[in-house]
């Protein structure tokens, strides 16, 4: 057999990104109006009234949390909330300061452009390769950008001098392994590009190390602070619009998630975008000059790539918990339209998840809730591994795990950590597959006819079965006037004279959703 070899390529020039400021036209003042509460408002009625959308209203309720509380316990509440609505009671003669909302003018807002800086030589990339005597790549599945580190041996002093690379040069590295695994032969592991932001020095020895990660070029992805609010829209489009303005390409592996209206405050797009993920269930990261957006459940009902064995580990550890983890949900959140109390339950009974959030449905609820007790349960068993490189496992993949007792089982790669130094070895942080608590999705539509059928469960209401197909509670007239034989007559088996236009529905009626 062959002896193995590793090794590592790189493309540098040695040119690096500038950044230019610029100021442009846009935008409204920032600053604050008032506005004094009159007998009938509401916070929800004061924010259309100002934002045009009421579902502003938590932003009213927290710049001006201290008056609304106290009056509230002035007037013999205990608090200012209702249910899950902050701020559902207010009185006349309060004066509120309403953010963001003052005279609309315009106002000039910062904004880059890059241009590339020094003159290239290509020929760098193979002497950091030749100096290099350590290497690893972070590959992150979510939550993180990939990241790269590089040792260089500097004892002539060139690093530090004349050939001291830049913050914002692009780095591009593979890991070139010759007779690995069973086969031989050259192959390659591509890392990506990553732009330098961390060079450091230090003696004796002299070595520099270069520091890298995943991000767009276009430094305003992650630096500079947006405005913005989304409507009407699909978080995939939204992730398109960042994706062109950082000058990157988008992958997209998820289904459709809409959006009816988002507010991005002062956060910049990267913040913004992974948060708006985190919400719904879904990674992202930065890789080579992509977005890349999936749903997290999805890929951990995927087969296994690997099975890796207990005499296969140079060294492992185990962590299993129940604190913090959940078998069930329960989310309160304010119907949008007529800004009534819902509650959702998930799941079973047993250590249950409370929340409050802001949703435009019940399967907009039911998917935030789905996303953060998937999200805590991936804590419920984890593990840390570290093997003999094999390159067909990515951060996103499945393993299975075997030979530990208790703990073997299907675990998903939270994050992989390549070592090239003395030998080639791989640090896999995991987490086992929990089954995942999913939104009960609308039915899919009847073939042919455009139709959809829903089976009523208990707590139901046509109200709310309007909310989870059509967005909107304003349209169970549509589903009444669709099924109003089996309605009434299942109403008059209950002993109701009528079902009152569709208030008395029962568990096990099957309806039919006429077509939106």
């Amino acid at each position: 057999m062959k002896p193995h070899q590793i090794g590592i390529s790189i493309s540098y020039d040695g040119t690096w990104s500038e950044t230019l400021a610029e100021t442009v036209e846009g935008g409204t003042s920032s600053g604050d109006a008032s506005y004094t509460v009159v007998k009938g408002d509401s916070l929800w009625g004061i924010s259309k009234k100002f934002y045009g959308t009421g579902t502003k209203y938590s932003v009213i309720y927290n710049a001006n949390v201290d008056i609304i509380e106290s009056t509230a316990k002035a007037h013999g509440k205990k608090s200012a909330y209702k249910g899950p609505t902050a701020g559902w009671w207010i009185w006349p003669g309060e004066v509120l300061s309403i953010p963001g909302a003052s005279d609309g003018s315009a106002r000039a807002q910062a904004r880059t452009t890059m241009r590339r800086a020094s003159t290239a030589d290509a020929s760098l990339g193979a002497k950091i390769a030749e100096h290099a005597t350590a290497f690893s790549y972070t590959d992150v599945a979510s939550g993180q950008s990939d990241s790269v580190s590089v040792t260089l041996s500097d004892i002539g002093k060139e690093w530090m001098g004349s050939l001291m690379p830049k913050r914002g040069a692009s780095l591009e590295a593979k890991i070139i392994l010759t007779n690995w695994g069973s086969g031989e032969g050259e192959d390659s592991f591509d890392c990506g590009t990553f732009v330098l932001d961390d060079i450091s020095f230090s003696g004796r020895p002299l070595s520099c190390v270069l520091g890298g990660v995943s991000v767009p070029v276009m430094d305003d992805f992650k630096s500079l602070p947006m405005t913005n609010t989304w409507e009407k829209t699909t978080l995939k489009e939204i992730a398109s619009q960042i994706a062109a303005r950082a000058s990157v390409s988008l992958h997209y592996e998820a289904d459709t998630i809409q959006i009816a209206e988002i507010e991005q405050n002062k956060q910049t797009d990267s913040a913004f975008l992974y948060s708006l993920c985190e919400k719904y269930g879904l990674a992202m990261k930065v890789y080579n000059h992509k977005i890349v957006i999936f749903d997290i459940v999805q890929y951990e009902e995927k087969g296994a790539v690997l099975t890796i064995k207990e005499t296969d580990a140079n060294s492992w550890s185990f962590n299993t918990t129940i604190d913090g983890t959940y078998t069930g949900v329960n989310l309160n959140y304010a119907d949008p339209d007529t800004e009534k109390a819902i509650k959702v339950t998930m799941g079973s009974a047993g250590r249950t998840y409370a929340i409050n959030t802001q949703a435009s449905s019940q399967y907009d609820a039911e998917l935030q809730a789905a996303a953060k007790v998937n999200a805590a349960n991936r804590g419920i068993q984890t593990m840390e591994i570290t093997i003999r490189a094999n390159p067909k496992v990515v951060a996103s993949h499945c393993v299975m795990i075997s030979g530990f007792g208790n703990f073997d089982g299907k675990y998903y790669v939270d994050k992989v950590k390549h070592s090239v130094g003395n030998g080639y070895t791989m640090q896999l942080s995991v987490h086992k597959v929990q089954a995942a608590i999913k939104a009960a999705a609308p039915a899919s539509a009847a073939a042919g006819n455009g139709r959809q059928s829903y089976t009523v469960v208990k707590g139901d209401s046509l109200w709310g079965i309007s909310k989870k197909f059509y967005g909107t509670g304003t349209k169970y007239s549509s589903i009444y006037n669709a099924n109003v034989d089996i309605i009434e007559s299942t109403a008059k088996a209950h002993g109701k004279k009528s079902s009152d236009s569709g208030r008395w529905i029962w568990p096990g009626e099957t309806l039919t959703i006429p077509e939106g």
